[in-house]
């Protein structure tokens, strides 16, 4: 979560916005409930189908195929969901329970119990990944950089294309916090391809019933929009590595990434505002700074970031008028 003018770029867990199979937890709390009576046939193979199926069970490891399950629907019923799925009753409702908790986000810390309870007791659950990222986002809420990227980067093992753990591990990586332990090079170069791999993913997100267009393009936007910021802070980061000043190629690939943040969505950040200031600054394009710093302390206004966009702003106008000045003969 950004938090006044710590800058920490984060992720509010909208469950509808998690790419992929995570859609099928609901559906798959429901199907465990309905097999606590089937566990001991589940690895059984060649039952018929029941009257009315179009086909024969496809169970796990009758074709080698992980997150399939049971029949076919009949005629008229829903199919069955083809992702990570729970393997107990107990572990669905403990799923459920947390995600409950994530998708409410007021207890961070009661988040991160449920969540390290969870991989704990379900250590080769297929559902770990997305308990993992909850946690991370908990993290991520409490300002502690270091364990949410911890969590984002157990939850990328599992599952390389999670989209809101490749989202949290982008936008954390190249803050400040992180990158005072050390490996610099190497996380600026992880939060990069992990923003790049989020924005294609994003791209492939499905809308939701009755979705509208704008709705599904803002959607999309928002998202984008931390990516973006995320890229702007690794080439923010680089330019301060040159070894003449600010590299000037790394500023110009901020000011795009930046730009490209507070434009993408209709509720753009104030802190995207205030780097898009500290870059124009390091270009010495004083009227853009004092601009993007106006719209930061604008849209920061009680946040603390207002006064430090102000503070900037004073200072650039002093830049100007001294610039502006005549020399003394």
């Amino acid at each position: 979560m950004k938090k006044g003018i710590l800058f920490a770029i984060g992720v509010t867990i909208s469950l509808g916005t998690i790419h992929g199979d995570l859609s099928a937890a609901p559906a798959a709390l429901q199907a465990a409930k309905g097999q606590q009576n089937q566990q001991s046939q589940q690895n059984q193979q060649g039952q018929q189908a029941q009257p009315g199926q179009t086909g024969q069970q496809n169970q796990q490891g009758q074709q080698g195929q992980q997150g399939q399950q049971g029949q076919q629907g009949q005629p008229g019923q829903p199919a069955q969901p083809t992702g990570p799925r729970p393997q107990s009753p107990q572990e669905a409702q403990d799923f459920q329970a947390l995600r409950n908790e994530a998708q409410a986000g007021l207890d961070a810390d009661k988040i991160i119990q449920l969540g390290t309870a969870f991989d704990k007791k379900y250590p080769s659950s297929s559902l770990m990944t997305y308990s993992d990222m909850f946690v991370a986002s908990a993290y991520q809420q409490k300002g502690n950089a270091d364990k949410a990227i911890e969590y984002g980067e157990k939850s990328l093992k599992q599952k390389p294309d999670n989209l809101m753990s490749l989202i949290i591990a982008a936008t954390l990586l190249p803050t400040p916090q992180a990158l005072k332990g050390g490996d610099k090079d190497k996380k600026l170069g992880e939060a990069e391809a992990d923003a790049n791999k989020a924005l294609e993913l994003i791209q492939q997100i499905p809308k939701q019933p009755n979705e509208a267009d704008d709705v599904y393009n803002k959607r999309k936007g928002a998202l984008g929009a931390d990516l973006h910021a995320a890229l702007g802070m690794v080439h923010l980061q680089r330019a301060a590595e040159g070894l003449m000043g600010p590299d000037p190629a790394e500023l110009g690939k901020a000011e795009q990434e930046y730009k490209a943040a507070v434009t993408s969505t209709d509720k753009p950040s104030p802190q995207d505002y205030y780097r898009l200031g500290e870059t124009y600054t390091r270009e010495n394009k004083v009227d853009d700074a004092i601009s993007a710093f106006s719209k930061a302390a604008e849209l920061g206004q009680g946040t603390g970031i207002d006064q430090y966009a102000n503070t900037q702003i004073a200072e650039l106008k002093k830049r100007k008028t001294q610039g502006s000045a005549p020399a003394k003969p």
